[in-house]
């Protein structure tokens, strides 16, 4: 699977949206409160970028591959707002970054899995009360199983 010219164009411009940010989460980086609310406001062009297929990792949940596609849900494995935070150490770290590499980033901590809705919301209520945890930690935790994530992961 391969992006098309404006699904390209679309993470170009975020990403120069987000270099013009990276003064300002620089400021914010070291207050918890504001580095949240930094990355909370700054999720949203993630998630308009991932619902391309090339974003989906193609991987389901054990509990998934009994239920019908179109009852699956598409979660982040990170969080989009833990994702922004991870993104965004990375253009402080490398902020000449091209979009190719962009877009490699967008693939490591954005890509999707399938849950079934009831896995969905018993991995939304963890991570309510534990939000120390990501995603792919809370599948763990929570008896989850997705063959090949940690491949994902790991790559």
């Amino acid at each position: 699977m391969k992006l098309n010219k404006n699904q390209l164009e679309n993470i170009s411009e975020t990403l120069k949206d987000f270099k013009s940010l990276i003064p300002r989460y620089i400021e914010v980086k070291n207050d918890d409160n504001l580095l949240k609310k930094f990355c909370v406001r700054n999720r949203n062009p993630v998630w308009d970028l991932t619902s391309a297929k090339y974003f989906d990792t193609g991987l389901i949940s054990e509990a998934s591959k009994k239920q019908p596609k179109k009852n699956l849900v598409s979660d982040h494995y990170i969080q989009r707002s833990r994702a922004t935070k991870f993104i965004f150490d990375e253009l402080v770290s490398n902020p000449n970054i091209t979009t190719e590499e962009f877009v490699k980033l967008i693939k490591k901590y954005c890509s999707i899995v399938k849950l079934t809705k009831e896995e969905h919301d018993m991995v939304t209520t963890f991570a309510n009360k534990n939000k120390e945890y990501l995603n792919y930690e809370i599948y763990v935790a929570c008896g989850i199983k997705i063959v090949g994530l940690s491949d994902i992961m790991l790559s």
